[in-house]
């Protein structure tokens, strides 16, 4: 660039022989001041390039399975079969376990703000859990012989509840169901619950 400039330059540099020297003396003037320009406007910095960084990658997150809206109970379920449970509170909660299995634990809390202590209280909680397309759309079992007539997986577990306590009742299902041919996927939609009785008031 800067060689092309320069003969174009020079061209016009050579004075004309016909034409005053003053005329020259501009004309060189100007060129030197063109070259000058030129010079300038060639000279160039070249910058990195900064590459562009890769798009993020967002992660899918599998939502967990859920019950279809037609079904009459999609909560977990806590039924007290006895007045004398009103008082204690109980609560149930579930982990799964690998691949097969839901760890079922019911809580009774039997905690109070005097302290007071007496008698035990003897319950037998039906700890239960099944897959929703194994039971009926109004499945909401309130007595043990539901969940006989149902055959969803379930385990009977013994407490003794004293005042002032929390006491823990827990199972794994299906593998400590009786019997043991009740099946539990949860890799299906699910649900899972407690019946309690109070052992003294039992038939």
């Amino acid at each position: 660039m800067q060689t092309e400039y320069l003969s174009v330059i020079i061209m016009f540099s050579i004075p004309d022989t016909k034409r005053s020297k003053g005329f020259a003396a501009t004309v060189l003037l100007v060129a030197v001041a063109v070259l000058f320009m030129v010079s300038a406007g060639c000279t160039t910095t070249s910058q990195p390039i900064t590459p562009t960084a890769a798009p993020t990658e967002v992660p899918v997150i599998t939502p967990a399975p859920t019950a279809d809206a037609g079904y009459a109970v999609t909560q977990p379920i806590v039924v007290k079969a006895d007045d004398s449970l009103i008082t204690t509170k109980t609560t149930i909660d579930a982990v799964e376990s690998g691949n097969s299995g839901l760890v079922v634990t019911v809580t009774y809390d039997k905690k109070n703000s005097m302290g007071a202590t007496g008698d035990g209280l003897f319950t037998l909680a039906y700890i239960f859990a099944y897959n929703y397309n194994d039971v009926p759309k109004d499945f909401n079992p309130q007595t043990r012989e539901d969940l006989f007539n149902a055959g969803v997986p379930y385990k009977s577990v013994r407490s003794t509840i004293y005042p002032n306590n929390v006491v823990y009742a827990t199972c794994e299902l299906p593998v400590d169901s009786v019997p043991t041919t009740h099946s539990l996927s949860i890799g299906k939609p699910y649900n899972y619950g407690v019946i309690v009785y109070n052992v003294n008031n039992l038939d």
